[in-house]
């Protein structure tokens, strides 16, 4: 019989599976609803929409790559597995949203100094309430999977899709202004505004990408909590030079272990097993490598070197 937790990950790999596929054919759907309205409706603001879908599709076949490549096991070349090939991914959708944004902070610059009047606002207002609905359908299920799975790539996505909905929404408010005010010059700026948040989305996304990229310690209320639980098994005389990191989903967890230096062998091994149970309840994806040293032993430790500054 398959135990329970394999289930569940085969459950949760099908999820990001199908939620990478959910968003490629949303944008897909919406890029052609937009294209249509954006000729109808001649409005930069339906263009800033129309490249946000754009370069949500090509975030979403990224994201697509990333999770099929992810969900790897790890193999004789890549023995700590291919997690992160999702921040790779996101990384990748931090510089397609950067390039989007540009090109449209460029377009609606170039608007304000040549304004025309915009086209066919029915047609916009209902391309933007189809857009709207089908986002808020992604969005809650990105999130179901993320909540899920923690998928980095697939939460970076999301993001993406929750810009998409406040665009889509600054697209309508967009038309109604312009229908009340007959201002041209709002369209554009509206199109600015878009552009702004998009570049601040793009760089968020890409520092949760690098800080995994870079092996960023876990926060130090978790790096605590690993303390804690391997202080509070018995036998144990301390423990220095704890490194951590993540690949977005699984945690690496890495300690010297100070033991006593009489202890036997099998003893010693009982104590690591202890200690792995205890860390596997509170961080159940860690992956959690302890070196035994005699308690009291002379050493160069890393702890003392950062300390020192790295000197």
């Amino acid at each position: 019989m398959i135990a329970k937790e394999a289930l569940v990950s085969i459950s949760n790999d099908r999820l990001r599976r199908l939620a990478t596929y959910a968003s490629i054919a949303v944008s897909a759907v919406l890029i052609v609803a937009k294209l249509i309205a954006y000729f109808m409706t001649d409005s930069v603001a339906m263009l800033s929409s129309l490249l946000d879908s754009t370069v949500d599709l090509l975030s979403s076949i990224v994201t697509a790559l990333g999770v099929a490549s992810a969900l790897r096991p790890p193999d004789h070349d890549h023995r700590y597995g291919h997690g992160k090939a999702e921040p790779l991914a996101a990384l990748a959708q931090a510089a397609f949203i950067v390039g989007s944004s540009s090109l449209l902070a460029y377009e609606a610059l170039s608007r304000l100094y040549h304004q025309h009047d915009v086209q066919n606002e029915a047609v916009g207002y209902g391309v933007m309430a189809f857009a709207i609905v089908l986002s808020i359908i992604l969005i809650a299920f990105q999130r179901h999977v993320v909540r899920r799975t923690s998928s980095m790539a697939i939460g970076a996505d999301n993001i993406h899709y929750i810009g998409d909905l406040v665009i889509n929404i600054a697209v309508v408010i967009a038309f109604v202004a312009h229908e009340i005010t007959g201002i041209n010059w709002l369209d554009p700026v509206f199109a600015i505004g878009i552009a702004t948040g998009l570049s601040y989305s793009a760089y968020n996304i890409a520092k949760d990408a690098l800080n995994v990229l870079m092996d960023r310690e876990l926060p130090d209320a978790e790096r605590t909590k690993i303390k804690e639980i391997v202080r509070a098994q018995p036998l144990v005389r301390g423990l220095h030079d704890l490194r951590t990191r993540t690949d977005g989903e699984r945690q690496f967890i890495e300690f010297h272990l100070e033991l006593d230096a009489n202890m036997t062998l099998k003893a010693a091994h009982k104590i690591d097993e202890a200690i792995m149970e205890a860390l596997g309840k509170d961080f159940p994806n860690a992956d959690v490598l302890i070196h035994q040293d005699p308690a009291g032993l002379e050493e160069e430790r890393l702890d003392a070197k950062i300390a020192q500054g790295g000197k």
